[in-house]
């Protein structure tokens, strides 16, 4: 496992190669700009950004090929010196021809700069699992904030004292410079075997086939064409605002303003939004963004209105939306994640580039008010986008289940849960089609009602001597009178033998109740639930309850999970969990199961270390788990979460993969509630075996928790008190 000073010096490596990768790129965004619309009217800024996009498509279909091929480590550091040589040789030409440079520099920066950026959080997110990536991507995306801010002043000061064509060389010596950090925050990374790995054009598919990269995709075509009706308007205004010598100071003030607002923003808003928000709720930002700031251009018509509308747009998707979009891309596997991610970052924009084009031409030849127009067009576009994005969060949960089921048989064999009772589902077919595979969320085992057999009719003096022979002490006779149906009448007396210490006549007992236990189940259920009966007979209630009717029996063994013992209370969701399989039991909610689980946290860590379950062979088929108290918890949850997710989730984060690990924590993260998270975390923590600093001490540990939860969910000290 790498160490955590591993993982901070790598992440300050990557802070700087995002400083100066997006200083590259701010500097040549204002640089392409500057020196087409110098030697072209703004009217024509649609038509070259539409060309310019078709263009790339090639080239971007060609990098995801690459990417898969040689990987992003080895890939974008020559990509950022091929683009340094490039840069270099526009220079030398332009004076000479300047309108045929000045196209060929849009093109070159507006698909080399798009592709650069990708492939560096490719690095990124190959280089860190989920959860150290999520630590760090808040000092990361300062990072990638403060080089905005830096290329924005390189890019004004370079207009100021040299000649504005210099820009074409001070972007070479930035690339090239970029090209060895990225070299070395690359060096030492996990060589993928690339035999398996998947094509661009197959990368495609698996985005259409992907509900999560294709609400993703959208969000991005979307987004970007909304952003491309505000940019026209933005420097519209720029252009007819000054004079054309200026374009480059006007963009590259414009630029570095908003990254200065960016990073506040960074620095306020994203680490607590990541927290509060999640993951893909934080993609949906940017068409919030970009939605209210377009109404808000509709309504207010002040001269700098469609600046500050293109800024919120861009503050917004270089901070939150940033950190939040680079980490959807956890579930995949990295021979997909490489190809795909390129599709999406680059080719997904790029083709909202050409839409926007379109659109815009089509808005400024329809509308009679082409700002008006314009505004509500990016205003419909973000509005559209919204929607998709507010169903990115259950995708991504999906992404994640399917992901850990993937991986499940990576994990080693378990020896934690080797004898776990779960059902498993992963080999029952579909519904109507015998060996077909569907997806395991899919699969629905239905809970019916078991056919009670009718009580046999035995006359009253066998009845009498079977009860006679039920209470005696000798194993034989009482043998003998289990192996005969069993009448109603005889049943209590059968009951309490399940308590008995002869395993033997014990396990004959539970045998016999389980063939009747249909027509007895509220007599077990109220044995179970009696706590003034041995905790030997309550313990063996559960697994005999589990085989009656499946409405009385969820109902007892769900009021069992209140049992003060908490050996009771295990084999209590072991029972329950069996009858579920993985459908979630209708006849509680979710808040009901997290509030049995905060209870079950709610313990001392010495008390939760010391829980262990006697080996049972009356009930037992084996082992039983060695680590009970988390295999009790995710049994819980199991209830009314997907129970085969959570049972790999368990195990995944207990390996010492970081990828795996990462995986199943961040799937945990989707779906608990964040106080129940906070407790059961450190508990993960310790069974991973990782390194935890000095804890307070306990009782002080705690009241604190004790008022943290009073606070938060003050239901659950209410009905205890009651």
């Amino acid at each position: 496992m790498t160490s955590e000073h591993e993982h901070r010096r790598r992440a300050w490596l990557a802070t700087f190669c995002a400083l100066l990768v997006v200083a590259a790129f701010l500097a040549a965004k204002a640089a392409r700009d500057a020196i087409l619309l110098a030697q072209f009217s703004v009217e024509s800024l649609p038509l070259f950004v539409g060309l310019s996009a078709v263009l790339a498509m090639p080239v971007i279909i060609l990098a995801g090929k690459l990417m898969t091929r040689h990987g992003p480590h080895r890939l974008v550091p020559a990509m950022n010196a091929l683009s340094a040589v490039a840069a270099v040789a526009e220079w030398m030409i332009i004076r000479d021809f300047p309108r045929f440079t000045a196209v060929l520099v849009f093109f070159h920066l507006n698909t080399a700069g798009a592709v650069l950026v990708s492939g560096f959080w490719s690095i990124i997110n190959e280089r860190f699992d989920v959860t150290t990536a999520k630590r760090h991507i808040g000092r990361i995306g300062m990072g990638a904030t403060l080089g905005g801010i830096v290329g924005g002043i390189v890019a004004e000061r370079t207009a100021a004292y040299l000649e504005p064509n210099a820009i074409l060389l001070v972007l070479a010596v930035m690339q090239g410079a970029s090209a060895l950090l990225l070299w070395h925050l690359g060096r030492g990374a996990h060589r993928h075997d690339t035999a398996g790995t998947v094509s661009t054009w197959s990368a495609l598919g698996g985005v259409a086939r992907s509900h999560l990269l294709r609400k993703a995709g959208l969000v991005v075509v979307l987004t970007a064409i909304g952003a491309g009706a505000l940019d026209y308007v933005f420097k519209f205004d720029i252009v007819h605002g000054g004079s054309r010598a200026d374009l480059l100071r006007s963009l590259a003030l414009f630029y570095t303003v908003t990254n200065i607002v960016t990073a506040v923003v960074q620095v306020v808003l994203c680490g607590p939004a990541l927290t509060a928000l999640g993951v893909p709720r934080t993609v949906a930002t940017l068409p919030v963004t970009l939605t209210g700031f377009s109404v808000l251009a509709l309504i207010m018509r002040v001269p700098f209105v469609a600046t500050i509308a293109r800024g919120g747009e861009l503050v917004t998707r270089n901070s939150l939306y940033r950190a939040g979009y680079e980490l959807l891309f956890a579930p995949l596997p990295p021979e997909q994640k490489r190809p795909t991610k390129v599709v999406l970052d680059v080719g997904a924009d790029k083709l909202g580039d050409i839409l926007s084009a379109q659109l815009v031409a089509a808005v400024l030849w329809i509308a009679t008010d082409d700002r008006t127009g314009l505004f509500l067009f990016a205003a419909i576009t973000g509005a559209v986008s919204m929607v998709i994005a507010f169903g990115i969060p259950r995708s991504y949960t999906q992404s994640l289940e399917d992901g850990l089921l993937e991986k499940a048989n990576e994990l080693p064999e378990p020896d934690v849960l080797a004898q776990e009772p779960w059902v498993s589902l992963t080999a029952m077919p579909a519904f109507g089609h015998p060996g077909e595979s569907v997806p395991l969320r899919m699969r629905r085992p239905r809970r019916r009602a078991r056919a009670v057999a009718p009580a046999p009719v035995v006359s009253t003096d066998i009845v009498v001597e079977m009860i006679r022979e039920l209470r005696s002490s000798q194993p034989d006779e009482i043998a003998q009178a289990l192996g005969y149906p069993l009448p109603v009448e005889a049943i209590p007396a059968t009951i309490e033998l399940v308590g008995s210490d002869n395993d033997e006549v014990a396990r004959a007992a539970a045998s016999a109740l389980r063939s009747v236990a249909p027509r007895c189940t509220g007599a077990l259920v109220d044995i179970l639930l009696d706590r003034k009966r041995p905790e030997q007979l309550r313990r063996r209630m559960p697994a005999i309850i589990a085989t009656g009717m499946p409405d009385l029996a969820v109902w007892g063994l769900w009021r069992g999970l209140d049992d003060p013992s908490f050996e009771v209370r295990y084999r209590c969701s072991v029972a329950l969990s069996m009858i579920a399989g993985d459908t979630p039991l209708s006849s509680v909610t979710a808040e009901e199961v997290f509030e049995r689980v905060r209870q079950e946290l709610l313990v001392d860590r010495d008390e939760w270390k010391s829980r262990k379950i006697a080996i049972d062979t009356v009930i037992d088929p084996g082992d039983t788990d060695l680590d009970v108290g988390l295999a009790h918890v995710f049994r819980v949850l199991g209830l009314v979460l997907p129970a085969e997710p959570l049972r790999v989730a368990l195990r995944a984060a207990k390996t010492d993969d970081p990828e795996l690990r990462g995986m199943a924590l961040e799937y945990l993260e989707s779906i608990l509630p964040p106080d129940v998270r906070a407790q059961l975390w450190p508990l993960l923590d310790e069974a991973a075996g990782e390194p935890r600093a000095p804890q307070p001490a306990t009782p002080q540990r705690q009241q604190d928790l004790l008022a943290k939860l009073r606070a938060t969910h003050p239901g659950l000290f209410a009905r205890k008190a009651g």
